[in-house]
């Protein structure tokens, strides 16, 4: 055999030898620590299952929950099951408020306005239980109240998409002013309805264009 050839066969052997040297280090150590690379392995199962039931659970409630709701109609089916779920649609809150105002109980339908006026990941529901809240003050005689929490939407709502609830509240907060016999406070905050309505872009204004006829209409009758 050449010298060449001899050197090469010496180089590949001396490769095998190194993958053996490795094998034997990876059986030393698999041999010595079996038990902890079995545990580690049967714990990282252990932590997925875990997530993925859990995950499961959260997702099973929350559809309990929703068809809960969905089926609730009356006082004592939304009541049961605010109290067996944790979670509830942000528009039950709103129902169930209707629900006890229709009944006259104000003071518990304004607890379920003030939760749905705090839920800020759907606006929407929040917007409308705010001027929800407005008109409870309405119901129960509180005109100026009213009229005060109206304005105080119309001034600060300013969210995308949110064009047809100030509108509401303008004209809602010009309206109670009117019933509170304050009629300058009404023509202010009427004519600041206006203005603001005539600011929007054209797709805002079509959502706002029912309360621009009325608020024209209240304009009318305060002068």
């Amino acid at each position: 055999m050449s010298s060449v050839n001899l050197n090469r066969q010496k180089k590949i052997n001396d490769q095998m030898k190194e993958v053996m040297d490795d094998f034997d280090r990876f059986e030393y150590f698999f041999a010595s620590h079996w038990k902890h690379i079995v545990m580690a392995a049967v714990a990282v199962v252990v932590v997925v299952a875990v997530i993925v039931t859990a995950k499961y659970v959260i997702n099973k409630n929350k559809l309990e929950a929703a068809q809960a709701f969905g089926k609730a109609t009356d006082i004592a089916q939304f009541e049961a099951a605010f109290a067996q779920y944790s979670s509830a649609p942000a528009t039950a809150y709103l129902q169930l408020a209707k629900l006890y105002s229709d009944k006259k109980e104000f003071a518990k339908a304004r607890k379920q306005l003030v939760t749905a006026a705090g839920l800020t990941d759907t606006p929407e529901v929040q917007w409308r239980a705010r001027l929800n809240l407005a008109y409870l003050d309405e119901m129960e005689g509180k005109f100026a109240d009213g009229a005060k929490a109206f304005a105080d939407i119309a001034k600060t709502l300013r969210a995308p998409g949110s064009a047809g609830y100030a509108a509401e509240a303008y004209y809602g907060a010009g309206r109670l002013y009117m019933l509170a016999k304050q009629n300058n406070e009404a023509r202010t905050i009427l004519d600041a309805g206006r203005n603001y309505i005539k600011g929007l872009s054209a797709e805002d204004r079509q959502s706002a264009a029912d309360f621009a006829g009325m608020i024209n209409s209240a304009l009318a009758a305060c002068k």
